[in-house]
């Protein structure tokens, strides 16, 4: 890890002997080789993507009939097969080669499908908002081969951990579980709660298993540098990150939330907690989020309170030297406590929180409530989303840290501040509202896809398209559109995904409809 002159940590470059300076014929045989491409010189780089266009044929003819939105796309780890999760509780499979549809799986689910991902070569899982989530094998696709219970909830993202061995995944109930595949059936199917939290939206691992980066609809994203999924759970048990981040904002010491300030510690070495708060804009709900092929940075997308804005914004999420963080704290002064009457009339008085659930937020805003909202009519009302009610715990707690802080009594007012972590953003077309749209890297990691309105474009660091790690800016600067493709969808854009084997790009849109892209040289 280096440093720019400012002091923003800079991406280590990751270099390889097998690759040099390729000459355009050498791609594709290095590419089928596995050889890592980073190295590709900037200007073949560059022409690739930016002579990206739509096939004249494939899927998109091949939908017969309407199976709602394409709410996530992903290939296989060889590229050969790309998997479609739709509205409509479908999955479609495509052979890449020549887009065809290969397979469609009606009732995959009983609600719709969100998230598909490759947990080998053979095995695939899906989750869907009927709080399940099925195992399938791709030479046997009639039936899935298990169905797992666990959540509460939407379940939104699905990651396969390396490291581990195991697949985490998250919902809108707010959980992350990690499941143990190799339980022989689904009944004795063993998983762990590994964290829990309020507010929670998307949930990924970098490829080497040793991060995992949450966005949350409050507004920020958290770091766990140094993951251990077997101690996550009773490493954080009891933090609350939504709080922590409210003592953030307020400059308000709450016991509850410094009692935990060892968890943001730069020596800690298992578990550590970061935050990140720096964005273009006042980002409220981060829906949408990718990790850099090499973990160098996240994308994610965001729109604020009023939901009149969105924006994607790139961070980096690599580990910074210690020393980074000398000085990222700050100390509040305590207030001094109220003399109470001997009568005990001003007793303090717990505080409670009023909150909406993520799913009730976007059932609000979904395709489905708003037709049931016309259908209605002025005379009948709907229900409307359900408040909830938490305690916080933050009046009559001290009494429970006061060992803690006699140990420790910098801590008792000490708050952790945040280091400035976006290198790159842009601003995105404020349309399809109610509906995530979904980010996706190349496999290079040069360029971005972001779903455009009725489109999708390209983005890169620099002009010239290079890679993060040599062009990451002193200060964060606007990314720069490689290629614009316009009205090529009938609806908005929701998905999109490169093929991690070739030069190849497929989008899809609320209208049912799917788009293949290459580069036509």
């Amino acid at each position: 890890m280096s440093q720019s002159s400012s002091g923003r940590a800079i991406p280590t470059r990751i270099e390889s002997d097998s690759v040099c300076k390729l000459k355009f014929l050498d791609i594709i045989e290095k590419r089928s080789l596995g050889f890592n491409r980073t190295g590709l010189e900037d200007s073949i780089a560059f022409k690739l993507y930016k002579n990206i266009y739509p096939f004249p044929f494939g899927a998109q003819n091949s939908l017969q009939n309407s199976v709602g939105g394409i709410f996530n796309l992903e290939f296989s780890l060889d590229g050969k097969l790309l998997v479609a999760a739709c509205e409509g509780k479908q999955i479609l499979i495509f052979d890449s080669a020549n887009q065809k549809l290969v397979h469609n799986v009606p009732d995959a689910h009983s609600n719709c499908v969100n998230c598909v991902r490759f947990l080998n070569d053979k095995h695939f899982a899906t989750c869907s908002d009927d709080a399940s989530i099925k195992i399938w094998d791709v030479r046997k696709v009639k039936h899935s081969m298990k169905t797992l219970h666990g959540h509460s909830n939407w379940i939104k993202n699905i990651e396969w951990s390396e490291k581990e061995n195991v697949m985490v995944t998250s919902a809108f109930d707010g959980s992350i579980y990690a499941w143990n595949l190799k339980s022989p059936n689904e009944s004795n199917m063993m998983y762990d709660k590994v964290f829990l939290m309020n507010g929670l939206m998307r949930m990924k691992l970098t490829g080497d298993g040793t991060k995992m980066i949450i966005s949350t609809t409050n507004g920020f994203i958290i770091i766990i540098h140094d993951l251990n999924l077997l101690t996550l759970a009773t490493d954080l048990r009891s933090f609350r990150p939504s709080l922590y981040r409210l003592m953030q904002i307020s400059d308000q010491c709450f016991p509850i939330g410094t009692v935990y300030n060892y968890l943001f510690s730069p020596n800690r070495k298992r578990n550590r907690i970061e935050f990140i708060e720096d964005f273009p804009n006042e980002a409220e709900v981060i829906s949408s989020l990718q990790i850099h092929p090499h973990g160098w940075c996240s994308v994610s997308r965001n729109v604020n309170a009023e939901e009149d804005e969105e924006w994607t914004a790139v961070h980096d999420i690599q580990t910074r030297h210690p020393d980074d963080y000398k000085n990222a704290y700050t100390y509040v002064n305590e207030a001094e406590p109220e003399e109470t009457s001997p009568g005990g009339a001003n007793q303090p008085t717990d505080l409670w929180m009023g909150f909406v659930t993520v799913a009730d937020y976007y059932r609000t805003h979904s395709r489905e409530y708003g037709r049931a909202r016309q259908d209605a009519g002025a005379g009948e009302s709907l229900q409307p989303p359900t408040m909830g009610i938490l305690n916080t715990g933050l009046i009559g707690a001290n009494a429970s840290f006061d060992a803690y802080f006699n140990q420790f009594p910098d801590e008792r007012n000490k708050i952790v501040r945040n280091l400035p972590r976006m290198t790159h953003y842009v601003k995105e077309k404020n349309v399809g509202k109610g509906f995530i749209k979904e980010l996706c890297f190349s496999g290079d990691g040069r360029v971005i896809c972001s779903p455009c309105d009725r489109g999708v474009r390209l983005l890169a660091f620099n002009e010239r398209c290079e890679e993060l790690s040599v062009c990451v800016p002193d200060e964060p600067r606007q990314l720069e559109t490689v290629l614009e493709m316009k009205n090529y969808h009938k609806d908005v854009v929701v998905s999109c995904k490169f093929s991690p084997a070739h030069c190849q790009l497929v989008s899809g849109c609320l209208g049912s409809e799917i788009k293949w892209y290459q580069p036509v040289i």
